[in-house]
């Protein structure tokens, strides 16, 4: 008896740790279902496109589950104080994403606007990610008008 619930022990945590790596494969799936044009970036990164605006997947697999990020970062003719102040602002009013400004490595000023969520299977990672494609237009647009 020990040895039969230790096996289903090993073989529901293993089947966990698949679905938690077969996130992003998923994730893949559900866009071109869902009529994009995913791919893959440089880093191994899911990117794709909406409403014209290019949109990023990040996904870190976590021991059993996986941290998920959908990011939209724009470059912008701005000062880093400016973007600083919309970032603060949208934050204040948006709980569902998080609006960050940075300067990247050739020092042009990025503005991101993303939404994280944890998965641990698939069908999770499917629905988190019909949200973050109903919502990102949202404040991408919040973000226009700001300029």
């Amino acid at each position: 008896m020990k040895k039969f619930v230790l096996t289903l022990l090993l073989v529901f945590c293993s089947i966990c740790a698949l679905q938690a790596q077969n996130v992003q494969s998923s994730i893949m799936s559900f866009l071109r279902n869902e009529g994009y044009s995913p791919s893959y970036d440089s880093d191994g990164d899911i990117q794709f496109k909406v409403q014209g605006d290019l949109y990023y997947v990040i996904v870190k697999e976590v021991d059993d589950y996986a941290y998920v990020e959908v990011r939209a970062p724009y470059s912008v003719d701005l000062p880093l104080n400016d973007l600083y102040a919309i970032a603060n602002k949208l934050n204040r009013g948006k709980y569902i994403c998080k609006c960050s400004a940075y300067q990247d490595g050739n020092g042009v000023n990025v503005f991101q606007i993303g939404i994280e969520f944890i998965a641990t299977t698939t069908v999770q990672a499917q629905i988190q990610m019909q949200h973050a494609i109903r919502l990102l237009p949202i404040y991408v647009e919040a973000f226009e008008e700001e300029l």
